[in-house]
């Protein structure tokens, strides 16, 4: 049984709580404690997998809690809920959540948060990725602007005109997001002049996913030791980002299909981002190991790390509660034989676009390309389509991206 502990002043949202989970809820153990003292005490006692407190609180704050939650139980998932939160609250509690939830609590909700941890926890059954993952310095957390952009959208008078008034809050993301939708590498006929326009003619969730990959990106500084470039992984991260995209709209994905897999490609290295910043010099090691011995990166990972990029970056959106189909595209864009799956999904296009943009340029992986896995693609029902994939690739629009990186 894994243990859900919720921390809230009133006792009476402890016990709603309690009631409308246990029908729903088998795994789980649910417990509710009033204070962050007498959260402290039950962490010391028992282990806890995921720990909902409320940002109100007397003593010493929800927040404050959360974060000595993080210093002391790095492991245990935190979620941070409210229901009158304001910005600046949520942007103090970046560093120490890895989810934010209104009350009153939905149970639908509440189960599909609990159902992600679960998952996640699954993910990292391996302790060598749960060890680093937990000592990684700087774990880059869900965007405010990126959930900002979110929540305006959902609200049933959103429009193009709301979403870009968010984005126009930060000028370096305006300039940033102008970059790129402004290149051929979008094929757009005119220019785009306003974050409304962008959002008119990408469409929200493409610039969503764009907002998020750039601040993700944005945090972590360009120095000269790392590696390799950082401007070359957010190169080849936007590439693969489109190639995708551009196979699900030959698949006829629909919208949320498409802009998924766009999603997915945009974020499917960001852990080796992680790993590249945190872990400069092993890496090089990873680097020398696929030099030398012509090895694929993912072996040369678990040979120095005991875990994959992949898994790191699978590890940090679960945390930031993005949706399975994206998780599972980061996680086996490598390996999607270990997630076989009957069709066409989020995955199976950002493994060949992935696999596409390697081939175009060696150096990207020191040379070891990823291989389109056929079989895989054979197991899917696919196994005719990698041919036009390619050709779908090849027919995107070859950027200038240095330009937007």
């Amino acid at each position: 049984m894994k243990t859900v502990l919720f921390v809230d002043t009133e006792p009476r949202i402890l016990e709603e709580v309690r009631q409308s989970l246990a029908p729903v809820v088998k795994e789980w153990t649910v417990l509710g404690v009033g204070t962050p003292e007498a959260a402290q005490a039950l962490l010391a006692e028992r282990p806890v997998d995921v720990l909902v407190s409320d940002v109100h609180l007397s003593g010493i704050g929800g927040i404050q809690l959360l974060a000595e939650v993080k210093s002391r139980y790095p492991r245990v998932v935190r979620v941070a809920c409210s229901s009158c939160a304001h910005r600046d609250t949520v942007i103090r509690g970046l560093d120490s959540v890895h989810q934010f939830v209104t009350k009153p609590f939905d149970t639908a909700a509440l189960t599909r948060m609990l159902d992600r941890a679960s998952s996640l926890q699954s993910r990292m059954a391996n302790e060598a990725l749960r060890d680093l993952v937990a000592g990684i310095a700087k774990l880059p957390s869900l965007p405010t602007l990126y959930q900002d952009l979110v929540a305006a959208m959902q609200l049933p008078n959103a429009t193009a005109d709301s979403a870009g008034r968010i984005i126009a809050q930060d000028m370096a993301m305006v300039s940033k997001l102008f970059q790129i939708v402004n290149s051929v590498y979008f094929g757009l006929r005119r220019t785009i002049s306003s974050p409304a326009q962008a959002i008119a003619l990408l469409g929200f969730d493409a610039v969503k996913s764009l907002v998020l990959g750039v601040k993700v990106f944005s945090e972590f500084k360009h120095d000269a030791a790392l590696p390799f470039s950082l401007e070359g992984l957010w190169t080849h991260s936007l590439q693969t980002a489109a190639h995708a995209r551009a196979v699900a709209q030959r698949e006829d994905r629909g919208p949320m299909g498409v802009e998924g897999a766009f999603m997915a490609g945009l974020l499917h290295d960001v852990g080796l981002l992680v790993l590249v910043s945190n872990c400069p010099d092993r890496y090089a090691s990873v680097m020398e190991a696929i030099r030398r011995d012509r090895v694929p990166a993912c072996e040369a990972e678990r040979s120095v790390f005991q875990a994959t990029h992949a898994d790191v970056g699978g590890v940090l959106l679960g945390l930031w509660g993005l949706n399975d189909a994206l998780v599972e595209a980061v996680v086996f864009h490598h390996d999607p034989a270990d997630c076989v799956q009957e069709g066409f999904s989020a995955l199976a296009a950002v493994h060949v676009a992935n696999a596409v943009d390697e081939e175009r340029d060696p150096a990207l992986t020191g040379g070891a390309a990823t291989s389109v896995d056929r079989e895989y693609l054979k197991a899917c029902g696919l196994a005719d389509r990698e041919t036009v994939w390619r050709a779908t690739c090849e027919s995107v629009g070859q950027a200038d991206m240095k330009k937007a990186a």
